[in-house]
């Protein structure tokens, strides 16, 4: 730095001649002008290096972003299609009772199998539905001993009992609201939800 300065000064004199005698006055100003570009210099190089390593850093940044989202996206995505799995799934039974027909164990073993091979921590909430007919109280408990049935096979075909909760909706939820057979034979039913 201090040769800097030195070298400046010798060039103010030699372009101002050497047949003068510089005024103290002109070289101090001069002095102190080349110090500050000099100082101005080393800042701008200075600001351009933090610059430019502020702005791979904001890069290598947005870029672990990017892989987060896309990883938060695919598990978003893959919860979703197991949940849309699952809802697909319906087992129906008969009029005032809560054993599983032998029609429907092909949809009881399929259930189990999508939730073993899901090894992701979360809870199937099986929901136990009744047709309208008895009182509140009787379908509510007819709706938990058809939920408890499909939960008792989901465990006996090796499905983590942590994994399964039952709820009763009695006649609450019905997915068919006619005053007809075919119509109560569709709220005769489990269905099944995700629970993450």
């Amino acid at each position: 730095m201090k040769k800097k300065l030195l070298i400046a000064v010798a060039a103010i004199l030699m372009v101002t001649g050497c047949s003068k005698q510089p005024s103290l006055e002109n070289a101090t100003e001069t002095t102190q002008q080349s110090a500050q570009s000099t100082q101005m210099t080393a800042k701008n190089e200075t600001s351009a290096a933090v610059n430019e390593n502020e702005s791979v850093s904001t890069e290598n940044a947005n870029v672990e972003e990017q892989t987060i989202g896309e990883e938060t996206k695919v598990s978003v995505t893959a919860d979703q299609k197991f949940a849309k799995e699952l809802a697909s799934i319906v087992i129906y039974f008969d009029f005032d009772k809560y054993n599983i027909r032998p029609d429907q164990w092909p949809k009881v073993e399929q259930l189990a199998e999508l939730i073993k091979k899901n090894p992701a921590n979360y809870t199937i909430r099986i929901e136990g539905n009744c047709d309208e007919w008895g009182t509140e109280e009787y379908n509510y408990a007819l709706g938990l001993k058809r939920a408890k049935a499909v939960k008792d096979a989901l465990i006996k075909l090796g499905v983590d009992p942590k994994k399964l909760t039952i709820i009763s909706y009695g006649e609450l939820n019905p997915v068919c609201t006619a005053h007809a057979k075919w119509c109560w034979r569709k709220n005769r039913r489990d269905n099944f939800t995700y629970l993450p």
